[in-house]
């Protein structure tokens, strides 16, 4: 089976189901999102994207307030309730027993885990990191590249901005060079951008 967006959502609504055997709504949901994914499988991305539908199964497996639109997805984006579950489970198994959970459990739940990401991601599970989100995965890259003083990186005004302090902690703390492109968005030509750089 290839690694596509098709086959991503198949998998992830395989393992929803896999990982949420304490809650019928989450077996049910998965059971759901699978058959909607199915159903959008022959689509293309700009297809797939506008079937409400599909969209429709994927927002019920949220807890958001419907009484507020969040629009800033990126950095507090909220959790599925399968997520919630499985946290709240987990936290609970912790506080039971934190030293034999810690060590005969969770530490030995860490191979497999990388495994199955690795699977879902089609990639070795040399490849798979585990962080805590997607700023700590960043920092971790760019606090770990071999750089020396008076290499350059290139970055743009629009990257994130935590991102953008730790480069500029590195340019200080190590005398690289972080140079900011500044685009004038939005842009239809990507070799306008591709250009720049």
């Amino acid at each position: 089976m290839t690694n596509s967006r098709r086959n991503f959502f198949y998998k992830a609504g395989l393992m929803a189901g896999a990982f949420s055997t304490n809650s019928l709504f989450n077996q049910v949901h998965a059971a759901e999102i699978e058959k909607a994914s199915n159903k959008i499988s022959d689509l293309d991305p700009r297809q797939a994207a506008g079937d409400e539908d599909f969209w429709s199964v994927i927002q019920q497996g949220f807890t958001v307030n419907p009484n507020i639109i969040n629009f800033n997805n990126g950095g507090v984006s909220p959790s599925p309730k399968v997520v919630q579950d499985a946290v709240e489970r987990y936290n609970k198994f912790s506080n039971e027993a934190p030293s034999y959970y810690m060590w005969r459990i969770l530490d030995q739940g860490r191979e497999p885990l990388r495994e199955k990401l690795a699977e879902l991601a089609g990639c070795d599970p040399e490849e798979i990191a585990i962080n805590r989100n997607a700023t700590e995965a960043l920092n971790t890259v760019i606090y770990g590249m071999d750089l020396v003083k008076g290499d350059e990186v290139i970055g743009t005004k629009q990257d994130y901005p935590n991102m953008i302090q730790g480069w500029r902690q590195r340019e200080q703390r190590e005398g690289i060079r972080y140079t900011q492109l500044n685009f004038d968005f939005p842009i239809e030509d990507d070799e306008i951008i591709v250009s720049a750089f």
